[in-house]
């Protein structure tokens, strides 16, 4: 071995080292400098301003890997995240979505995930609308995807999937022509890549950044614990993508994608990291979001709950509903609604008086977290509460 080869050899790894830690740092240094910027408020609420992290996923030929280990892992923590989802396998002949894979999807909304729109077939947004038109792009990527998602249910329980909020560019790859198109007229929020801010505030419509947390590209976890540490004093939120969750020691060849497969491989995070990612977050009392929640705008699993709350607010079933109107709430009535789930509860902070009487409600743990919640009343259990 010449002495060029052997200081090539062990000079890779240091350089590697180094731009791992230069990226790092550079990410850390804009979030920090956003904070500087920010006055201090006297009070952090939730959905309000409140600053917290957005777990993004996205490609959901990956979804069994999300059912395996984010379901059980984001539940025993109580938090929700995002998934992206496309109709279509990227590989595997790009078939479309088996009925388990659906389910697998279905599932994860029913435990409060939020499942977003990430185009039909994964086309790259850019490169197709210049090609063909951005009118052509809607018409092939962004339509047909609302369609899809509309006609799917699972098998089992016949819940069908809610229509997307938030949208997630394939690639991360976008102009200003693709991001006009689709927000406000489609999507509150459409997510690129990092930007010179990398933080989003609350109630934000428009383009939002992320920063990817693969392994590739976070070879050491403890670089995110710098952001972390600094997102506390921006009041904002950061998202961060990611795409398979599949421990360290399995194989992606195993899967057999062929060649066309060999680059998403690349793009993985293991249990163990994410794990990490939530227990620094919660030192620094950071919240966990989806990405329709940093917008501002309220979701719900239970169809009855949910149009429960149009009637209330006046709304019709193609608007959104806005966190922000939920919030002044005093008194809710839920009686004889035939409602069994109260996600979406957690949004009526100032509420003081709840009736959940005669619904079939096994799960109440969204009801003790109501900060300002004097009174519950649940005729179905023949009691009246006082909190």
């Amino acid at each position: 071995m010449s002495a060029l080869t052997f200081i090539k050899n062990v000079s890779r790894p240091l350089r590697i080292k180094y731009y791992d830690w230069k990226h790092w740092n550079d990410l850390k240094n804009k979030i920090k400098r956003h904070g500087r910027d920010v006055p201090k408020m006297e009070q952090e609420i939730q959905y309000i301003n409140k600053p917290g992290i957005v777990f993004s996923f996205d490609d959901s030929f990956r979804v069994d890997g999300w059912y395996k280990h984010v379901r059980d892992l984001f539940g025993y923590y109580d938090i929700k995240a995002t998934f992206n989802v496309n109709a279509f396998h990227h590989f595997e002949g790009q078939r479309e979505h088996t009925q388990e894979e659906i389910d697998q999807l279905l599932e994860l909304q029913s435990h409060g995930h939020e499942i977003a729109h990430h185009t039909y077939k994964h086309q790259n947004a850019v490169l197709y609308a210049n090609e063909f038109g951005i009118k052509k792009w809607i018409e092939d990527e962004i339509e047909p995807l609302f369609n899809w998602l509309e006609k799917q249910q699972h098998s089992k329980t016949r819940e069908k999937f809610k229509r997307p909020v938030s949208f997630a560019f394939p690639f991360f790859v976008k102009d200003d022509k693709t991001i006009k198109a689709l927000s406000p007229k489609y999507f509150k929020v459409v997510r690129g890549g990092p930007n010179e801010k990398l933080v989003t505030p609350f109630n934000q419509t428009g383009v939002i950044p992320s920063i990817d947390i693969d392994k590739n590209l976070i070879p050491n976890p403890r670089n995110i614990k710098k952001l972390i540490r600094h997102l506390k004093q921006s009041r904002c939120n950061i998202i961060l993508t990611c795409h398979s969750v599949l421990e360290d020691n399995i194989n992606w060849h195993d899967f057999d994608f062929g060649e066309e497969g060999e680059d998403a491989g690349q793009y993985r995070i293991s249990p163990e990291t994410l794990s990490y990612i939530i227990k620094e977050a919660k030192k620094k009392n950071l919240e966990f979001y989806t990405t329709s929640e940093i917008a501002g705008i309220a979701t719900f699993i239970d169809e009855n709950f949910e149009n429960h709350v149009r009637d209330i607010l006046s709304i019709p079933s193609d608007q959104w509903i806005k966190i922000s109107d939920l919030i002044s709430i005093k008194e809710l009535d839920l009686s004889n609604k035939e409602i069994n789930n109260l996600d979406g509860l957690q949004y009526f902070l100032n509420l003081e008086k709840l009736d959940i009487s005669n619904n079939d409600i096994n799960d109440l743990r969204l009801v003790e977290r109501l900060p300002k919640l004097k009174n519950i009343i649940n005729q179905s259990k023949l009691k009246e509460e006082i909190v």
